[in-house]
């Protein structure tokens, strides 16, 4: 979906786009251990002003039902692409506003202006 970027994406029965866990881990960078904290946490403080008001971070867990999927049978956590467009925006909001903190600086490669504009290309596609 994003040029140079491949990423596990799924379609839910009531057509909600979700990314798994891991496919969302290695989209945004991150080790997916590190993901599931921010999830839990979410939003951190530095974020808080760049991100959607009242956005809820939904972890479901699906089974994976199409056919030529390798976890077909298996159940996988997935996150909705409102919380995975939520986090790129935020970070790309306050990398550009100067307001990520020394910590968060290992993602700014991933979460750019750059990627912020693919997915939302690929959000209207």
């Amino acid at each position: 979906m994003i040029p140079g970027i491949v990423c596990d994406g799924y379609v839910l029965d009531d057509d909600t786009a979700v990314m798994s866990e891991r496919g969302t881990a290695d989209l945004l960078g991150m080790h997916h251990k590190s993901l599931q904290s921010v999830a839990v946490n979410w939003p951190p403080k530095t974020l808080k002003p760049f991100i959607d008001k009242g956005l809820i971070v939904a972890v479901n867990r699906v089974e994976v039902t199409a056919k030529d999927n390798p976890h077909k049978g298996r159940k996988i956590i997935v996150y909705e692409t409102s919380f995975i467009e939520s986090f790129i925006r935020g970070y790309a909001f306050a990398l550009a506003s100067d307001k990520l903190r020394k910590a968060q600086h290992h993602i700014r490669k991933k979460v750019s202006v750059e990627l912020l504009t693919c997915w939302e290309w690929t959000r209207k596609r």
